[in-house]
């Protein structure tokens, strides 16, 4: 086929779809981003809800640490070209988060209402991520390693997981069901206080 005046059109053949550690790699990169945006979510949420709240979720900031340090270690053993580099995943979850309110506008009901939502949304799709590798070549084929996680005191008492793949990705999926349901308690019951 020729384009107007006689030249001929290049065909490029369409790329071949990702599989394999291609696109496990493909996938987990993305859920890295999505993992940043969560943390920072996070942090948003437990400003902006009430202080009996707060104490309840805090304790998902080791749990987030805890996930993508795993999702980048399972990353790295995958893909020769590693993980996303941290400045990247910061920067982007910066420009994200530029026009999000800060300071005392997160308490406003409807503001906070979105957060929770946003962020159960985020944890709903980590689940999957866990699952789906969970069932996939991922859990067999790659091994973990120990996985050590610095903890809120930074401490040498580090979380290590053990060289178990599948049941390191299964045990993810239930801590991030639980997760979902911390999460939709809260956000049913600030709706309420919006729209009740």
């Amino acid at each position: 086929m020729s384009a107007p005046g006689g030249v001929p059109r290049s065909r490029s053949e369409p790329r071949p779809p990702a599989r394999g550690r291609a696109a496990a790699a493909t996938y987990l990169r993305a859920h890295l981003y999505g993992a940043a945006l969560g943390r920072t979510l996070l942090d948003r949420c437990i400003s902006a809800v009430d202080p009996a709240d707060r104490d309840r979720i805090r304790p998902l900031r080791a749990q987030f640490d805890m996930e993508i340090a795993t999702a980048r270690h399972l990353l790295a053993r995958i893909s020769p070209l590693g993980t996303p580099g941290r400045r990247l995943v910061r920067v982007t979850t910066a420009v994200t988060f530029a026009a999000l309110p800060a300071g005392p506008l997160l308490r406003e009901p409807l503001t906070r209402l979105g957060l929770l939502e946003s962020l159960r949304t985020l944890v709903v799709a980590k689940r999957s991520m866990w699952e789906l590798l969970a069932g996939s070549w991922v859990a067999d084929g790659v091994h973990s390693g120990a996985v050590r996680v610095p903890d809120d005191d930074d401490n040498d008492d580090d979380t290590v997981h053990p060289d178990d793949t599948r049941g390191l990705l299964l045990g993810l999926a239930d801590q991030a069901r639980r997760q979902e349901d911390l999460l939709e308690e809260l956000r049913r019951h600030y709706g309420l206080e919006v729209f009740g």
